[in-house]
């Protein structure tokens, strides 16, 4: 019987050789360079990765719990696609997330996350101003991802994260997003000042941040399905 030390060792070497082909995968859905609707085939990602099909399907398994990847009906796994639902739920959920650390926030004054909450603003905006849309996004996911964070919840954040992460399935499709879709300002000093101000205040200028967020992205699903010649899931 093998010493628990020797058992220890095998099972965080196991660990790591999974966590690894998860980090690749999901780099690759979230790049965008599996696309949304792709098969995940067993056998090939073993021989492209150089790994079992056992530790793929463990990988896989991982993925689904982070919502990027489903298992369909004869066709196995597939990467996730986001549906008009799945937007007006993931923004819900986040709306409920993002206005406990606001309401926190609010309660507290805390100096330095509003000082880290001004310079990711001042980072969104500099990247809006020269056109770097993933720049644009990784402020977005940085600053609402410190707005949670200003609850104090763990569990909180970790689901926070699972959220964004899964509607990066969309955004990492468009590279040039921001300008497709006619923007021409960003809104989170707006949100900033209003998170400065009262708890109602905070809370109503949330809301209004998010919808247009969920409508963005539902006009970029539409705007991908169109440039696709196919049509947005859910959309009729």
């Amino acid at each position: 019987m093998a010493s628990p030390i020797t058992g220890l060792g095998a099972t965080i070497h196991r660990q790591s050789v999974t966590e690894q082909a998860v980090a690749a995968l999901r780099e690759a859905i979230l790049s965008g360079r599996i696309a949304p609707g792709t098969p995940l085939r067993e056998a090939a990602l073993a021989a492209e990765l150089g790994l079992s099909r056992n530790t793929v399907r463990e990988a896989a398994r991982l993925l689904s719990g982070e919502g990027l990847v489903r298992h369909q009906m004869n066709r196995g796994i597939v990467v996730a696609t986001i549906t008009a639902a799945d937007v007006s739920d993931i923004y819900a959920a986040r709306e409920a997330t993002e206005k406990a650390g606001a309401q926190a926030l609010a309660q507290h004054r805390d100096p330095v996350a509003y000082q880290q909450l001004a310079d990711l603003a001042d980072q969104i905006e500099a990247a809006f101003s020269r056109g770097d849309v993933a720049a644009v996004l990784d402020g977005d996911r940085r600053f609402h991802a410190t707005l949670v964070a200003a609850a104090g919840s763990p569990r909180l954040c970790r689901f926070h994260a699972r959220l964004q992460q899964e509607q990066r399935l969309v955004l990492a499709l468009a590279e040039r997003s921001s300008r497709e879709l006619g923007r021409t300002a960003d809104d989170h000093r707006e949100l900033l000042d209003a998170l400065r101000g009262s708890p109602a205040l905070a809370t109503a200028q949330l809301t209004a941040h998010l919808q247009a967020g969920a409508a963005e992205l539902q006009r970029l699903r539409t705007l991908l399905a169109q440039r696709a010649g196919t049509q947005a899931p859910d959309d009729g």
